[in-house]
Order: C-alpha cells, then structure tokens, then sequence
C-alpha cells in the first residue's frame, strides 16, 4: 500500500468503460505537491526546505452518510424528480454507489489505521455521519470506528428485494446484467454480475485504533436531515411499509410541506416490509449517550456527562498540548439543511475562547487582556460558513435567536488564536482564507466519505524551529483509500471500495457537483497564518513537552 502521508500519486479519470463514453474508469495520475499558500500574509513567504517542529497532526473525515437502504423513512421514491425547480433541499434521495457504502468507509478506516495511526493524534468526523438519524444506523457507525464487530451491510434484513437495487430496469443502478435500468442506459453504468451478493456479505471490522472525536450533523438528529421528528414520523420508520411512489402531484414547497409533517410525502403507494424496532430515530441525548458507551478513546468521543445533564451537542477538546478544538452543533433543532447557532451556544463559544486567550479585542475594538494561557484554537462544526443562513421558525430551543456565518467570522476575528475553522456538508474540497487586518483564519471543508472523491484529510501543524518566527504553518494532504484504481473480480472488500469510488465518480447527481474534488489549492496546501508572539511561546513550550511531536522539512 501507498504511504498517503506523502502521496506519489493521485486518482483521475481513465479511458471510458462503455461504448457511449459516458462511465470512465480511475486510473493512478502523477502526485500533486503542496502549494503554498499566504493569502493570510501576502508579505511572507515559505522556505522550501527549512525545518519544521510539528506540533500535532489529525485526520479529518466527514458526511459518511452512513444509511440503512431499507427504511421506510428515505425518500428514496422521489430520486426521479432530481432536477426539479424548487425541490433542490430535497436531494439527494439516492446514490448509485450505496449498496458498497459500507465496504468503502471500512477501506478508509483501516487505511488510516495501517498508514497514519502511530503519526496522528485523533481522528476527527464532522458529521453527517449517519443518514436517517436511526438506532442501527449509529451502531454500524461505531462498529466502524471502533472495530471488533461483525458488521451486517444488509441491516438485519432477509427480504432484500426491497432494496432499491434491486429493482430491474427501472430508475435506480442494479449491477446484475438482467437489468437495463435507467444508470445504464443513459449513464453507461456497467454490469458487476455476482456484486449484489458480495455487497450483501458481512465483515469484520477493524476500528480506527486511535482517539477519534465527534461531531452533530443535521442528518445525524432531524428526519432525513431535514425535519423535527415526530410521533407519525418514528411509527413510519418502524412501521412496516416502505413507499415505493410519490403518489400525488408534486407540491411547489416540498420543504415547507416536509418541515410541517416529514410523512407528508411519505403517503403513496408502498410494498409490505417486516417492521423493526431497530430503525427507531435516536434523540440526541442517545447520540451522546451511544458516544459515551463506546470502549474506545477518548471517552465519549468529545461527549460528555456534562453534555447529557444539559441538553447539549458541543464540547472543547484540550487533549493534545497548546490546542483546543472546540466542536460546535450547527445544526437547527427547527429544522432545514442549512446550519446556524443558537444564543445559548453562541456564549458558550465566548467562553471557550476567552479561556485560551491571554489576550483579545473586546467588543469596542479595544485590546483586553485576561491573564489566561494562550492555546491555538480549531474549530469545527458539520456546516461551514457558507451554510450558515438557517432562520427556520420554531419552538422551544428552536425559538431562541440563532447566529450566522457574518456574526460567527466577527466573532473569530477577535480571537487571532483561532487559526482554522473546519466543517463538512458541502460534500466537496475548499479552502479558502477569512481574512482580518493582520492575519484571520482558513477555512477548510472536506469532501464527503459517501461521495467523489471519497477522501479524508491530513492536517498538521508545523512552526518553524527559529525562535523568531510569527506565523504556523497548517498543512494539508488529502487521503485517498487504499483499494485499488480499478476494482477486480473477486468482489472482495478491497474490489467493492474501489467500485464504490468508480461508482461515485461517475455518479451525475452529487451533492459537491462535477467539481467536488476541488482545485489543487484546494487540497494539498501549505497554508501559512500569523500568530503572536504569546501564541508561538506556550506553543514551543508544548512541543518541548510533547514527546510524540518531531522536526518536519517543508517540502513545497
């Protein structure tokens, strides 16, 4: 296998697999360098060569969308108004590449285990990271992260002819050659004779094998990531009717209809299925308490006791010297896609900052200082900036006033501490600087496990080893999986990831869009951020007491 710490290669689009030149096979492209970047610091520069004190390094992982195909709670039905103006929110309802979700996220775990384990400090996932907020759905999940289990892809399930795949010649991706569904003939998707039963075949899973931390997502709490869950919704999910069809006409404002009833549009024709208790949505204190049980570290993950007696979905995390990350919940508990903050948490995040700041600007422009010691600040939440505008109405928690990415980037501003903000959601890489009068932040999203390019991410941090020095460096490596470009025919584990990754890629509907890789400066980067001199001290004085930390060239 590849060491992906320091890739010497990429995937990138081969020759087309079918007569139409529409489904193109992966093939290994030439490595992609890290690219400096100083927009933080336009007057500074990177010396290739000059060595570096790594301070710490972590892999960020997000939106494995990790969904039972068989609950009666998707929306899987409504996949053929994709495309439809004003049902945007509404999608996706269904991936081609589902079938071998799971065996791709086990490929990305136990690739991160045998390759960047004994050099990372934690894993982290900003969520996401199930589909339909169900029971089943986050004991897979952890089955995942932590290992040791054997792990059922089919749910528990013997009747698989539900399952949208395999469904013949209709609108959904059935790998079987008896089928001419809609994939195929208009996509170029190819027959896999033999991967339906292979996807069906249970595994045992590895586990992380290093602390891994996390994070709430809209998908993770609300009725298919949209609505607050109700009485109706959870007798749907456990019921035993799946819908088939919409039913009815198509009404102008699904996402006021969905976000008024989530069974609304869950009324049509449907095919008998055995009920199970299992597929019960969780409520959010289960999420926390179901973190707090794993046997892993570090102990519930991020989560607290202190989070279950208060009703809450953020923490801080000081475990690694001279760092705090502070993981926020921006979700909206009135419901939608989008993401914000309410009051409550907006103070709570003052807090968190004040503790390690020796010093900040007050809310008059005037410099404070508090006395406290300084720590680097990461931020990390499931919905970036860009996708924090969620104003739903509601009652409740939900009616408290809610903060948004303007409100949240003045915030940080005052904080210089605060030095990368991470998040996922958006299903696509991006990297772009939050600029302030001397510096700012970097804002980093991470494509999604469940999509192309089905990557997770290494960032480090480095400061260099003169004493001098007022800036850190944050370095970027995207992580590809270790399956190989092309899958074989043994439909064995490895064969089902990488047709997974051939499978998403192809896949004309994803959430990222054509261009969710992103650009090179979108990936692998050396991003460069000014610190003070109070910062660069308590983070050298870290580093001289963290063993595990080393010296690192820049290689750019």
């Amino acid at each position: 296998m590849t060491d992906h710490r320091t890739p010497d290669h990429t995937l990138v689009p081969g020759p087309a697999l079918d007569a139409g030149q529409r489904y193109h096979s992966l093939v290994q492209g030439p490595a992609e360098p890290q690219l400096p970047r100083t927009d933080l610091a336009p007057d500074q520069e990177l010396e290739p060569g000059a060595d570096m004190v790594r301070l710490m390094r972590f892999v960020h992982l997000t939106d494995f969308q990790l969904a039972d195909p068989y609950s009666p709670g998707r929306l899987t039905f409504l996949h053929p108004l994709a495309g439809r103006p004003g049902w945007e929110s509404m999608f996706p309802a269904y991936r081609p590449q589902e079938p071998v979700a799971l065996q791709a996220f086990e490929a990305t775990i136990r690739t991160l285990r045998e390759q960047t384990g004994s050099g990372a400090d934690f894993v982290i996932s900003t969520g996401d990271n199930i589909d339909s907020a169900q029971a089943n759905e986050l004991s897979a999940l952890l089955a995942l992260l932590d290992g040791g289990s054997e792990l059922d892809p089919n749910f528990g399930v013997t009747e698989p002819e539900s399952h949208p795949a395999h469904t013949v010649s209709g609108e959904f991706y059935n790998p079987e050659p008896d089928s001419r569904d809609a994939y195929k003939l208009d996509h170029g998707f190819p027959d896999v004779p033999g991967l339906l039963a292979a996807a069906a075949r249970p595994f045992h899973t590895r586990g992380l094998g290093i602390p891994w931390l996390g994070c709430f997502g809209n998908h993770d709490c609300l009725a298919q990531g949209r609505a607050p869950v109700t009485p109706e919704f959870q007798a749907l999910v456990t019921g035993d009717r799946q819908p088939v069809e919409l039913g009815m006409e198509p009404p102008a404002d699904p996402m006021g209809s969905y976000l008024a009833d989530p069974t609304a549009l869950s009324q049509g024709p449907a095919v008998p299925i055995r009920a199970r208790a299992d597929r019960r949505v969780i409520s959010p204190a289960e999420y926390v308490r179901a973190h707090l049980d794993s046997p892993t570290e570090p102990r519930g993950h991020g989560f607290t006791e202190q989070n279950l007696a208060e009703g809450t979905t953020y923490y801080a995390y000081d475990a690694v010297p001279g760092v705090r990350i502070i993981v926020l919940d921006t979700t909206h508990p009135a419901g939608h896609v989008t993401g914000s903050i309410g009051a409550r948490q907006r103070d709570w995040l003052i807090e968190r900052l004040l503790e390690v700041h020796s010093a900040y600007i007050g809310a008059d422009g005037e410099i404070v200082h508090t006395g406290n010691p300084d720590r680097v600040v990461i931020v990390a939440s499931h919905h970036g900036l860009t996708m924090l505008d969620n104003s739903t109405t509601g009652s409740g928690a939900a009616d408290e006033p809610r903060y948004h990415a303007a409100d949240l980037t003045a915030l940080l501003h005052r904080f210089e501490n605060a030095v990368l903000w991470i998040a996922g959601h958006e299903h696509r890489n991006s990297v772009t600087p939050q600029v302030r009068a001397g510096g700012g932040f970097w804002h980093v999203i991470t494509s999604g496990l469940c999509e192309w390019p089905c990557q997770s991410r290494a960032l480090e941090f480095l400061l260099p080893e003169s004493n001098s020095s007022d800036h850190l460096v944050i370095r970027s490596t995207m992580l590809d999986h270790a399956a190989p470009a092309r899958p074989g025919a043994t439909l064995d584990l490895w064969d089902l990831a990488a047709l997974h990754r051939e499978l998403a890629y192809n896949e004309p509907t994803r959430v990222g869009g054509p261009n969710s890789a992103g650009k090179p400066s979108d990936r692998n980067v050396d991003l460069l951020v000014p610190i003070s001199p109070a910062l660069a001290a308590a983070l050298r004085t870290a580093h001289s007491q963290n063993s595990s930390t080393g010296v690192v060239p820049v290689t750019s």
